[in-house]
């Protein structure tokens, strides 16, 4: 999930977790498309480097946050916690169901469920 940000920051002038939300336009879908075979290989010692930056792909399409509010849910216990600056009562999560299916013309009208 990609979030665009509407309203920026003074340069230098961090944005408060409990403030994070003002700055939010709206999500879209994103999927990055890392390259794993490498990424595996980088990941000794230090990376991963350039199998992040392979390519990614997002949505034409933006959803509002307030479009999103039904779907919002407690976020899941974590452990370790947060650490205190990142602490915030009305942090949450969004409960959303995606199923990505694929059809070609070989196939007809039939769609097969990827995931």
């Amino acid at each position: 999930m990609g979030t665009i940000i509407g309203k920026g920051n003074a340069l230098g002038h961090p944005i408060k977790v409990n403030d994070a939300a003002d700055h939010i336009f709206g999500f879209t879908m994103l999927n990055d498309w890392s390259a794993r075979d490498i990424q595996k290989w980088e990941y000794v010692p230090l990376g991963p480097f350039l199998a992040k930056n392979f390519q990614s792909t997002i949505s034409p399409w933006v959803i509002t946050p307030e479009a999103l509010a039904p779907f919002k849910c407690a976020l899941p216990a974590q452990e370790p916690t947060l650490l205190p600056y990142l602490q915030d009562k009305s942090l949450s999560a969004y409960d959303l169901n995606l199923n990505v299916s694929i059809r070609t013309p070989a196939m007809g009208e039939n769609w097969h469920v990827l995931s």
